[in-house]
């Protein structure tokens, strides 16, 4: 039987009242939004294993690894104690949708090698199971060994003429990664036929994921022989604001802390009112405060910091102006003191770049009527966000209205403010040179960060590239 994802909460609770009526699923799916799905987990776990039996009735398997055939024999195994066996895979990779080439597990593992290096073991892994390598035949220099066809087979456009650029650092952080077992099947037919014929009486898998494929037919068995629930946090700056001053209720009254309504309103500026963030964001400002009750913007200015996407706003502000010596400073702030790899930055620019043409096309097309600059983000909300919900309700398929009304309306505001600094013409040749800059990145072994940095100093001094209207 699966829960109906129309209502997320409600069908968490009713999980924790069947458990504690002796009804307990041998499989449970609880996919979206991290800090939703985790809470979920805690209560579903808490339900099943009592605190003094979770030493061996209760395992944890990482996305790293989260091999099929070591799931199933864990799951087949009996418990050692009486009572539930409970297994967990947090983020099961098995259950994400589509199929990446290998060039994009490249661009990923690059990206990941310095923040995220056990990610980066694990897109690693999965590479070579598409190669039909095994770990033992790359390391110790056995990568050099393997014949340039072979790479250029593997990595067609370039890429394999960058392997000396990340290739020994992966291969490092595997040497050192437990549970990256060489030639690891990532098929999940094992597992789909234990669940059909059934877990061992008392034995319970819980999976989580930030998103699945409901095509696979693992998903599909889950959901005709377990538990299937979505978690949304909702979409709207306001729904999702609500929701986070829920479920942070608890956590400030613990602290004897309040926001005021321009606090919550930076809040939502620099985490987007995500969950996650938010939560971790209201745990360092109660700490902050100090023995003061309340919480200030200004506490949030200072605490959390500039975010990589208002540091791209301010990027793009600068390239408006052509304020070239800004925009650079800007660009090596985003790279070097917060970290962010060359191509998420280039991510970022053409998602803002896109951003800003949408929002010129509309407001010089006279398709926001009540559009003024200048006005300030109250007014915005009030005036402008009706206009642009009411384009996206008469669309037929996404893309007339755009990503915008699909955006935070924080972020709606900042493009509408600054696309009187470009022409139209302007940001469609924008694009067109950030897709040339993408390809540039991806297949020469020119420096990211040069690419960027001529792309800047290119575009400011270009007397067509901004117009002030």
């Amino acid at each position: 039987m699966n829960t109906d994802n129309k209502g997320p909460h409600a069908d968490g609770d009713r999980i924790l009242r069947e458990i504690q009526g002796g009804r307990i699923a041998p499989a449970y799916l609880l996919w979206g939004e991290e800090f939703l799905v985790r809470e979920a987990l805690d209560g579903i776990v808490n339900a099943l294993v009592p605190e003094a039996d979770r030493a061996f009735n209760l395992f944890f398997i990482t996305p790293e690894q989260a091999d099929v055939d070591r799931l199933c024999a864990e799951l087949s195994a009996a418990s050692l104690l009486p009572g539930t066996k409970v297994v967990v895979v947090r983020q099961a990779p098995f259950l994400l949708s589509g199929r990446q080439s290998p060039a994009q597990i490249v661009e990923k593992i690059r990206e990941c090698l310095e923040g995220e290096p056990r990610r980066a073991a694990r897109e690693f892994i999965t590479l070579l199971g598409m190669a039909g390598w095994s770990l033992a035949d790359l390391q110790e220099d056995g990568w050099r060994r393997i014949d340039a066809a072979e790479w250029t087979r593997l990595l067609p456009g370039g890429g394999s003429d960058e392997l000396e650029k990340w290739l020994p650092r992966v291969l490092e952080i595997c040497a050192g990664q437990e549970g990256l077992s060489p030639g690891r099947k990532t098929g999940t037919d094992r597992l789909e036929e234990l669940l059909m014929s059934g877990l061992p009486a008392g034995n319970v898998l819980i999976l989580t994921a930030p998103n699945i494929d409901k095509r696979k037919r693992l998903v599909k068995i889950l959901t005709e022989k377990g538990r299937v629930v979505q978690f949304s946090a909702g979409r709207g700056e306001a729904r999702q604001q609500s929701l986070v001053m829920a479920k942070t209720r608890a956590l400030l009254e613990g602290y004897g802390k309040a926001l005021t309504p321009e606090a919550w309103q930076a809040l939502g500026r620099r985490t987007g009112f995500d969950l996650s963030a938010s939560t971790q964001a209201l745990e360092k400002l109660a700490v902050f405060t100090g023995e003061r009750r309340e919480i200030r913007p200004e506490d949030v200015e200072e605490i959390i910091g500039k975010t990589k996407e208002e540091s791209v706003f301010d990027l793009t502000a600068a390239l408006g102006e052509r304020a070239a010596a800004r925009a650079l400073r800007i660009l090596r702030e985003l790279l070097v003191d917060q970290g962010v790899q060359p191509l998420v930055v280039l991510a970022m620019l053409v998602r803002e770049v896109r951003f800003l043409l949408h929002a010129r096309i509309f407001i010089h097309g006279g398709r926001l009527p009540s559009w003024r600059s200048g006005m300030d983000y109250g007014q915005f909300q009030a005036r402008i966000m009706p206009e642009i919900k009411a384009l996206a309700a008469g669309r037929e398929e996404k893309g007339e209205a755009g990503d915008l009304a699909d955006e935070n309306p924080y972020v709606i505001f900042q493009a509408c403010r600054r696309a009187r600094y470009f022409s139209e013409g302007a940001l469609i040749a924008c694009l067109r040179e950030l897709a040339r800059l993408d390809v540039q990145m991806k297949t020469t072994g020119r420096n990211p960060h040069l690419l960027l940095e001529n792309f800047i100093l290119n575009f400011c001094n270009d007397r067509n590239a901004g117009v002030r209207v």
